[in-house]
């Protein structure tokens, strides 16, 4: 049986190594594999909903106005910005535009490019709906002078201009290839899109002519191998270059840690994430069970915290207590003591003061495919029955289960927010201002006219200490409430060959740009 095993794993992973030929590539020093564990869905600005790969994709083919700076991933730079300025009352930015650049097309990057690529993300992307629906206006004001009036002040409005969603693209090919323009991405980046095959690859090849000097590498493959063991496989034999876990979206990253840490010609890089994964509640029903916060709470309560840590993710994970983690800069320490801890007993003492036949909550649990949410939801499946909930697990595909959260036909559904930008906002406002429950996965939150209005303060708020005390009560608000159980935040972690030089993870956005990676 075992060497059975071994001949059906190699029958897997031959032809993974000889797809589009990549073995016979002559120059394979120069070809940086990475190994992803799905389709790399919407690869252009107007249209990605922060799909991971496919944002990833974005990062290296186009270049947004500024960008974080390597390696602490602290403070913003310019790219196609050189420089820019805020108004006194933080409404109008004004940018001075990098000069000589050309899109892969060859057409010139300019200060019209920019309104056009904005205006259109605006238009067509309602992930953005939040932030971009600042936009006033945006006026050229010389070929390389851009400004951007916003119709309320909006201090993490820098970050939302480093986000994937508001890349510049060549207007001569967007408007050339309409609908297409999602498979035949044009940008100014350090790698030219040049082919892609649905559930297979993207293929990236370097751009020469690149503002900032040519790629190290010679071309860029994004390999789709949907099963961890296989892309384990490849990352020992040399298939592939580098392995994401792609915030442990599918994969469980404390079994690849185990299997890979002994092995010299793989390096193991990690960093602390942003990224929150939850047990959420549809809070936008205006019946049933669960809106009575006693019974949000006591499901809240049967979940161990402690016990999901170490028995699934083995140090690859760490607790969240409520709408942020522990190292975002607006993290209020009061939250650990206002969190729910594991208590059955509670849970049940709360079903019962609500007047709920535990026996009665035959719930459908929704979560993401693949191994690690099947681990979770099975883990929290066992917490509810032992408080005497009933709940049969639903595992579906991303489009679907982003569908059914947008639309509210769900009760309980595992999920997560993977901020794509540095700053508290990403998760507060997307997740839990009312007038957004619908356009995107959030918690659905019913109108709440003082939370509400303690969100937008602080989106608004210059001042960073002020916005800091603001969203410290807006935590301590949102814990009240118990929108959702918060279950645990993965570390970031990328398995590399040993000869991968110069690859830097960045923590939020979780992606990573290619441009100064080089294999020895």
């Amino acid at each position: 049986m075992r060497l059975t095993t071994h001949i059906l794993a190699a029958f897997v992973a031959v032809p993974l190594l000889s797809g589009a030929a990549l073995a016979q590539d002559a120059d394979r020093a120069k070809t940086l594999v990475v190994a992803v564990p799905s389709d790399p869905v919407n690869l252009e600005p107007g249209t990605n909903r922060a799909e991971p790969i496919g944002s990833e994709v974005i990062l290296n083919v186009f270049d947004t106005l500024v960008a974080w700076t390597p390696p602490e991933f602290g403070k913003l730079e310019g790219r196609l910005a050189t420089a820019w300025t805020v108004s006194p009352d933080g409404k109008v930015f004004d940018f001075t535009l990098r000069e000589g650049v050309k899109f892969h097309d060859g057409t010139p990057f300019d200060a019209e490019a920019v309104k056009f690529s904005l205006e259109r993300t605006k238009t067509t992307n309602p992930y953005v709906q939040a932030t971009f629906n600042l936009i006033k206006e945006i006026a050229v004001t010389s070929p390389t002078g851009v400004r951007i009036t916003l119709s309320d002040p909006y201090p993490a409005f820098l970050s939302i201009l480093a986000q994937p969603q508001s890349a510049i693209v060549s207007p001569t090919a967007a408007k050339a290839s309409g609908d297409k323009f999602a498979t035949n991405p044009v940008g100014t980046g350090p790698f030219v899109f040049k082919s892609y095959k649905a559930d297979t690859e993207v293929v990236l090849e370097a751009n020469p002519s690149y503002f900032r000097g040519a790629p190290k590498l010679s071309r860029l493959v994004f390999r789709v191998i949907p099963a961890a063991s296989t892309r384990r496989l490849e990352i020992e034999s040399g298939g592939v270059d580098v392995v994401q876990q792609g915030g442990q979206l599918a994969a469980i990253a404390a079994e690849d840690v185990a299997a890979l840490a002994k092995n010299p010609n793989v390096a193991i890089l990690t960093s602390p994430s942003q990224i929150i994964r939850q047990l959420e509640f549809n809070n936008n029903k205006t019946e049933g069970p669960f809106t009575d916060v006693r019974v949000r709470r006591a499901i809240a309560h049967a979940i161990d915290y402690d016990g999901l840590l170490s028995g699934i993710f083995g140090g690859t994970a760490e607790r969240v207590y409520g709408p942020l983690t522990s190292n975002n800069w607006a993290f209020n320490p009061k939250v650990k003591d206002l969190a729910p801890n594991y208590d059955p007993k509670k849970a049940k003492a709360l079903l019962a003061e609500a007047g709920v036949d535990p026996a009665k909550l035959d719930l459908k649990l929704y979560s993401f495919q693949g191994a690690l949410w099947g681990a979770v939801a099975t883990f929290v499946q066992a917490n509810l029955a032992d408080i005497g909930v009933k709940a049969t697990i639903q595992q579906t595909e991303f489009p679907a289960l982003r569908a059914l959260q947008t639309s509210g036909q769900f009760d309980v559904a595992l999920d997560g927010r993977q901020p794509w930008y540095n700053d508290p906002d990403a998760h507060i406002t997307i997740g839990y201002l009312s007038d957004l429950a619908a356009t995107a996965m959030t918690f659905r939150m019913p109108k709440d006219a003082m939370l509400d209005g303690l969100i937008t303060k602080a989106q608004q708020t210059a001042d960073t200490e002020a916005r800091k005390q603001l969203y410290f009560q807006i935590q301590e608000e949102i814990v009240k409430r118990v929108p959702g159980a918060y279950l645990f935040s993965p570390k970031l972690i990328v398995f590399a060959r040993s000869n991968v030089k110069g690859l830097v993870v960045n923590s939020a956005p979780p992606l990573n740009e290619y441009w100064s990676v080089s294999k020895q």
